[in-house]
């Protein structure tokens, strides 16, 4: 028999379900509401501070979005059946204006069927459930139209017009004198013919005009017929009804909204446009030709049926409305056609290179670059850097595309079984586009994958269970991978992760689980370069009446939404490291944490007792407690005061307490757990690259010591096999230390060895924390006497 000891180098590699025997020695069996720090070792995770209530009623099943528009203007949006609301972060709601859209909101399921994403000032939101649809009005046709265009004048020529039934000519005059050259001008023939035409036609309902150089004949109803010819081979008088083959044949001058088709010829490579006159309104003589859309064919979208906006508006209020997206303006269905998404539903809405996106089937749909109501492009004829890019995933399987991610300068997307990226190219255009298929991993996607860094986190269905993988691109190879960072626990998240939220800040990720809708699944990693030290997953359990609808980070403060009996509430819980609350050394650990500053304090002398009103109620099974905190003139800092509770059920927060008190906080307690794996002997390997476990002997434990830092409290229990648990507390009182002063909160740095006295595998050793005291656990050693029967080689 021998003594041996060993180090536990560190907690803070979170939970393994691996064998015991393949388990790093920093990983536990179990870890509840502890924080795992590469700076703090493992820490009684920090509380969440109560920052509003926003409802008195309960939400079973809302969509909540929070907006970071900047350090003074942070939202959250919560959108119910039918309806949305706008709250600060300080639970006040702000108004929001609904001239109409609220029924695009309609569904049973809005956390499922609802996203949205914030670009600037204003919030798109799409319901899943919409299938977009264009309107079937076509666009605005014409009148029945012509235009004869005197293009040249000469003397002794001929101009014949025929326009339904009715003829004018005009012969110019020989060239005798100065005196008749007024009458071979362009706009004097077109003169002439106008006047003939006018005469004959007017009776019938027809309507002619001159334009300079240009008659306009139109009816309104008849088609009529039309011709023309000149003495000089057809080539000084244009007829232009409808159609022209080329652009140059019409004239620079027209009837304003004249329509018409440039057919094209041989010589051209483009497909027919349609052009119109547009006047400029500033100078009666003046217009342009401008691209057109072909009249009869539809051209608008159904505002109803497509992502709506929650706008900011520059009173500080909100305004929720159907947007007026741009209508196609250029071009007929063939050439210029309706956007992908035009007949399916949208699953994702996002924003990339200065354009708006949407996912639709296997089709990602950008708008034109800076207008992001446009998805048509500017012109028919030519494709411009600047236009709506439309592209689809194509692949062997079936890729519905769920999430877009912007990612390494590029946009990763997601569907079921296949991930796509985006190419890399230095600008967006329809020229330059092209998704490629980068890696194949069946994912779980109700929840939205998130950045972080230079990785992306996203679901992965496992049965009853989910694991989640980081995107990432191997800095060696150049090639994408997802590997598993719940390979080592696969049965710690249930299914049904409907939210991911990350800080890279922190270099942390949290979960939330339909399952369990009382916890987070918190996982924690460090990377040292290519290197990850640390990968470390537990959970933060909350009062199991609490039903956590949303968690945001927003810098390293996660922002809670919490529904809960009695109404819905905003909390936050900050993972800077060192954070201590005022006049203190560090942070009071209580849930739902409000100060003295945060109730209504009135002290009664002629009872001698203080009434204090909570901004919430206390009567909902928690176990709430009282603290006194530095500056109150008749308590010590740290004394858990008595309470009760006074108001009934018509005033659940308003409790009571003996004398005056007027510093101090109150929350609701919560515990630490820290369950050890089992501990066992590890020796190197022939390599000398590792350690692996001696399966062989007895190894006895004798004590175990643990080293920490800054604690207030624990508790080390210890219950071997078949036997009554051994509790052995740090009270934070040491004796002969400096820092343990009367009067005063004990917070200690040291060590503290308890016995354990039982067999390796037959014991549970676990680190409890229930009070508000703070407690923080660098590493562990442990002492045991091992028996082996052979000698190790």
């Amino acid at each position: 028999m021998s003594i041996v000891s060993t180090t536990i180098p560190n907690l803070i590699n979170g939970v393994s379900q691996q064998p015991y025997a393949l388990r790093l020695a920093s990983q536990a069996e179990e870890q509840v509401n502890a924080y795992s720090s590469v700076v703090e070792g493992l820490r009684k995770r920090p509380p969440s501070r109560h920052a509003a209530k926003f409802l008195n009623t309960p939400l079973a099943n809302a969509h909540v979005h929070t907006i970071n528009r900047d350090a003074n203007e942070r939202y959250i949006v919560v959108t119910t059946n039918g309806d949305l609301r706008v709250f600060r972060l300080d639970g006040s709601q702000v108004t929001v204006n609904f001239p109409e859209g609220r029924g695009y909101l309609a569904t049973s399921n809005p956390q499922e069927d609802i996203t949205a994403v914030t670009v600037a000032d204003y919030t798109f939101f799409v319901n899943k459930q919409v299938v977009c649809q264009a309107l079937p009005n076509p666009v605005p046709t014409r009148p029945y139209e012509a235009m004869f265009w005197i293009k040249q004048g000469a003397y002794s020529t001929t101009y014949r017009a025929q326009a339904g039934g009715a003829v004018a000519t005009f012969t110019t005059p020989h060239a005798t004198g100065a005196e008749v050259a007024a009458q071979i001008t362009t706009d004097y023939i077109a003169g002439q013919i106008a006047g003939q035409l006018s005469s004959q036609l007017g009776p019938y309902g027809f309507g002619v005009a001159q334009f300079g150089s240009v008659v306009y004949v139109t009816h309104n109803t008849e088609n009529f017929y039309t011709y023309a010819s000149d003495g000089l081979g057809d080539q000084a008088m244009k007829l232009i009804s409808r159609k022209a083959q080329r652009f140059s044949d019409l004239p620079a001058r027209a009837y304003p909204g004249f329509f018409c088709e440039i057919t094209g010829t041989n010589e051209n490579a483009f497909d027919n446009y349609y052009v119109s006159y547009v006047a400029d309104p500033s100078n009666p003589y003046g217009g342009t030709w401008q691209e057109a859309a072909k009249p009869g064919e539809t051209y608008l979208l159904n505002k109803w049926s497509l992502p709506h906006a929650l706008r900011r508006e520059a009173n500080g209020t909100f305004t929720f409305t159907p947007v007026d997206w741009e209508p196609r303006k250029v071009g007929d269905t063939a050439g210029v056609p309706m956007p992908s998404f035009v007949g399916r539903k949208i699953n994702d809405v996002f924003f990339h290179r200065n354009r708006l996106g949407f996912l639709s089937d296997e089709s990602i749909s950008f708008s034109q670059a800076g207008e992001f109501f446009n998805f048509f492009p500017a012109s028919a004829l030519q494709q411009l850097d600047t236009d709506p890019v439309d592209v689809a995933a194509s692949h062997v399987k079936v890729s519905i595309l769920r999430h877009a991610i912007p990612f390494n300068e590029s946009l990763l997307l997601f569907s079921d079984q296949t991930q796509f990226m985006l190419g890399k190219t230095e600008l967006l255009t329809p020229a330059t586009v092209s998704v490629n298929q980068t890696t194949e991993f069946e994912c779980s996607l109700r929840a939205k994958p998130v950045g972080a860094g230079k990785n992306v986190y996203f679901a992965v269905g496992k049965g009853q269970y989910t694991g989640i993988r980081e995107f990432y691109v191997d800095g060696d190879t150049k090639l994408n991978d997802a590997a598993e960072v719940t390979a080592h626990c696969p049965r710690y998240l249930p299914k049904g992760v409907v939210k991911l939220a990350a800080s890279s800040n922190e270099d942390v990720l949290v979960a939330l689980s339909e399952q369990t809708r009382n916890s987070l699944y918190v996982y924690r990693y460090y990377w040292s370069g290519a290197e990850k030290l640390q990968s470390a997953w537990s959970r933060w359990d909350f009062q199991t009446t609490d039903t956590i609808l949303n968690c945001d980070f927003i810098e390293s403060d996660l922002w809670i939404v919490v529904s809960r009996p009695d109404g819905c509430y905003i909390e936050v819980i900050s993972l800077e490291p060192g954070r201590a609350d005022p006049g203190g050394t560090f942070t009071v650990h209580l849930d739902r944490r409000v100060p003295e500053t945060s109730c209504a304090v009135v002290y009664y002398p002629e009872g001698d007792f203080t009434d204090i009103r909570v901004p919430y109620s206390v009567v909902d099974g928690g176990s709430y407690e009282l603290v006194s905190w530095y500056g109150d003139a008749t308590r010590r800092p740290g004394q858990v005061v008595a309470f009760q509770q006074i108001g009934g059920p018509a005033d659940p927060g308003l409790i009571r307490v003996k004398g005056n008190l007027s510093k101090f906080y109150f929350g609701r307690r919560y515990a630490l757990r820290y369950r050890f794996s089992t501990l066992i002997i590890r020796e190197g390997d022939a390599g000398g690259k590792g350690q692996q476990p001696v399966g062989e002997g007895r190894l006895q434990l004798r004590r175990m010591t643990l080293t920490f830092a800054d604690t207030g409290y624990f508790r080390a229990i210890v219950t071997p096999a078949a036997r009554d648990p051994y509790t052995y507390v740090f009270s934070g009182r040491v004796v002969g230390s400096a820092r343990s002063v009367l009067g005063d909160i004990a917070i200690e740095t040291g060590q503290f060895p308890f016995p354990v006295a039982a067999k390796n595998d037959g014991v549970t050793i676990e680190l409890v924390n229930d009070t508000f005291l703070p407690c923080a656990f660098l590493s562990a050693e442990w002492e045991a006497n091992f028996t082996i029967r052979s000698k190790r080689l």
